[in-house]
């Protein structure tokens, strides 16, 4: 019987995986839940950050740079919406029924967005929770 040669092993160089890639991108990238908050004014999508009780603390998104004359937006580095529009955040939060929310979705947002955000629901949330105990 004959014997096969070996052959000597190619060089190749390795090519990341397109799993890999991803990876590396989304590197600081947080999955956030949108839902669209229904209000006196018509409505429009909000960021849920956290809930208490029967309740959502949400903080709202918009496409304004400025809320009135002098009251600055929170621009956000990436659009959750990926609407290709720079989206910015209300500065101020909003604590409502979960029933006066619909359509959820899911975007993204960078975690340095994410903590901004969080830290302007954390606010509402401890106005909710002040204003609940007074009532006692």
């Amino acid at each position: 019987m004959r014997e096969k040669k070996k052959q000597p092993a190619k060089k190749t160089t390795k090519k990341p995986s397109e799993k890999t890639a991803k990876r590396s991108d989304n590197s600081g990238i947080v999955t956030i839940t949108i839902k669209f908050h229904e209000d006196k004014s018509g409505g429009h999508n909000h960021i849920v950050v956290d809930d208490i009780e029967e309740n959502h603390v949400s903080v709202g998104l918009t496409s304004k740079k400025k809320k009135g004359k002098n009251h600055p937006n929170y621009e956000l580095t990436i659009s959750p919406l990926k609407n290709g529009k720079t989206s910015y955040v209300r500065r101020q939060g909003t604590v409502a029924p979960k029933g006066s929310y619909s359509s959820p979705k899911k975007g993204k947002i960078t975690e340095e967005d994410f903590g901004q955000v969080k830290k302007y629901g954390e606010k509402a949330k401890q106005k909710y929770i002040a204003q609940k105990g007074k009532k006692k």
